[in-house]
């Protein structure tokens, strides 16, 4: 076989990855992809050695994940892009290309990922540009007022409305994935908390099942479920953040500031747990530090039943609000076909009708005995970007309480020994913002030589961007918030 077939944080030989001739490779990848299949990533086997590369695809309908290799050692450093007829690719190229010297073959627009200003090495790069005497640019960024992060948008106006938004991104770029190769363990878990400040359970999840998968270990059912219990209350929290500010945006104060209120009560709800209302020091390798006692226990169910009590009404209030439904339906629609085509994942995509879904497609961890329900909605505007949290935080909420209820007995960590040599592991978590994946692959000495990340962000700006297409500038704020991006998380 040319394809290796593994399951979610199953490790497996680097010896059984079959490495094609470039022809082959082209032909097995494109193949994947006309299947169906959803690419999670592209990249060297060795982080500081471009002659062998892998492509890992993503099979919702079985659960499967995919990994085929090439090997460029007696040849050109040339992939043929596949961005053109398989959107989905474009970013995973140009990256390849930015990161590791990869000439693109027929490319058909070729950007910056991390670099800002310049591909191919040190091209400067052009932007997009209409012409016309109507036409006129905005620049935004990426200094802008208040707290939020750095990221350049340069928008394509007729008047009012939005012909095309490029965004360009890397100012946060901080090289974490080379930094995790060279640290020591401790230091491991501390860059990986720091992936995206807002996702600290979700990151750590997808590293730590990864780590372990290496080490050979499984953690007990009742850190499993803890983890799982801190990845939901994460989920909840973030959730309801949008939410406020997708409220806010739209000048309805009353519900902004009662998500905000009720927000607070939930990071506070983490940090009953680990000492850490982002959760920072929950995950170790083999488990958690922090177990739940019976005083905790209490806390945290009278938290969750009241503010899914309150959260309730403050939902019935803000898509019962007419003033609020007019700003939301049909403003930032993106469809099936261009969701589908370019990767979107998690919200963006559920919003659009599309069934991903990790905890559902790939079940990890306390997962893959207690179910959550897949939420989606078919309009795929900021009204179903912000209706889909809203019933993923009831579904959250029923799922903690249940967990909380029944906690089983037993350990909450086990040891855990050195990494295994020549051997990798693709780890897949659902985080609040929709599919995470760490891939870590390790030398004949048992040292990391790879590790790869993807955040949700990584497939989701381009999918803001097609939002705008249509759309009133004025309206980017809300239509900015209700995707609710990472620019660490897509920088790294």
């Amino acid at each position: 076989m040319s394809q290796l077939n593994i399951h979610n944080t199953q490790h497996f030989k680097l010896d059984n990855i079959v490495f094609l001739k470039n022809a082959d490779f082209r032909r097995t990848v494109s193949e994947d992809l006309q299947a169906g299949k959803r690419m999670i990533a592209l990249c060297p086997v060795d982080r500081n050695d471009r002659s062998k590369i892998i492509a890992v695809f993503a099979d919702s309908s079985t659960s499967m994940i995919t990994v085929t290799g090439c090997d460029f050692a007696n040849g050109p450093y040339e992939l043929e892009s596949f961005a053109d007829k398989f959107p989905q690719t474009n970013f995973f190229e140009c990256e390849l290309a930015e990161s590791h010297g990869f000439s693109l073959l027929n490319h058909p627009w070729q950007r910056p990922v991390r670099k800002q200003t310049v591909i191919n090495g040190s091209t400067p790069y052009k932007f997009f540009g209409i012409t016309g005497d109507e036409i006129h640019e905005v620049a935004v960024g990426p200094i802008h007022a208040g707290v939020i992060e750095p990221g350049h948008f340069r928008f394509q106006c007729h008047g009012e409305l939005v012909y095309n938004l490029e965004i360009n991104l890397g100012y946060q770029h901080r090289g974490i994935e080379e930094l995790i190769i060279k640290a020591n363990a401790i230091r491991r878990i501390i860059l990986n908390e720091s992936i995206a400040g807002d996702t600290v359970m979700g990151h750590m999840s997808a590293h730590c099942n990864a780590i372990e998968s290496l080490c050979n270990i499984t953690p007990g059912l009742r850190a499993q479920i803890i983890r799982s219990i801190g990845e939901e209350i994460e989920r909840i929290a973030m959730h309801i953040g949008c939410l406020s500010g997708i409220a806010n945006d739209v000048g309805f104060a009353l519900a902004a500031n009662s998500y905000g209120r009720i927000r607070t009560i939930m990071i506070n709800s983490l940090g009953l747990i680990c000492g850490s209302r982002f959760g920072r020091g929950l995950f170790n390798y083999g488990g958690v530090k922090f177990d739940i006692d019976e005083i905790t226990m209490k806390t945290l169910l009278a938290n969750m039943r009241s503010v899914k009590s309150d959260i309730a009404q403050i939902n019935a209030l803000m898509f019962s609000s007419v003033g609020a439904l007019s700003r939301f339906e049909n403003t930032g629609n993106v469809s099936f076909s261009d969701a589908s085509s370019t990767g979107l994942v998690g919200i963006a995509a559920r919003s659009c009708d599309i069934k991903t879904d990790t905890r559902v497609n790939f079940p990890y961890g306390a997962y893959r005995y207690s179910h959550l329900s897949m939420m989606t909605m078919l309009t795929g505007d900021v009204f179903a970007r912000a209706k889909i949290r809203s019933l993923e935080i009831d579904e959250s909420f029923r799922y903690v309480i249940e967990q909380l209820e029944n906690l089983p007995e037993g350990s909450i960590s086990v040891d855990h020994g050195d990494l295994a040599a020549g051997k990798a592991v693709i780890s897949m978590t659902e985080g609040f913002r929709g599919e995470i994946v760490h891939i870590a692959i390790t030398d004949k000495s048992g040292n990391l030589m790879q590790y790869k990340i993807k955040d949700p962000s990584f497939n989701n700006w381009y999918g803001l961007s097609l939002a705008l297409r249509n759309t009133a500038i004025s309206d980017f704020p809300l239509c900015n918030k209700s995707f609710d991006l990472s620019y660490a998380g897509h920088d790294l």
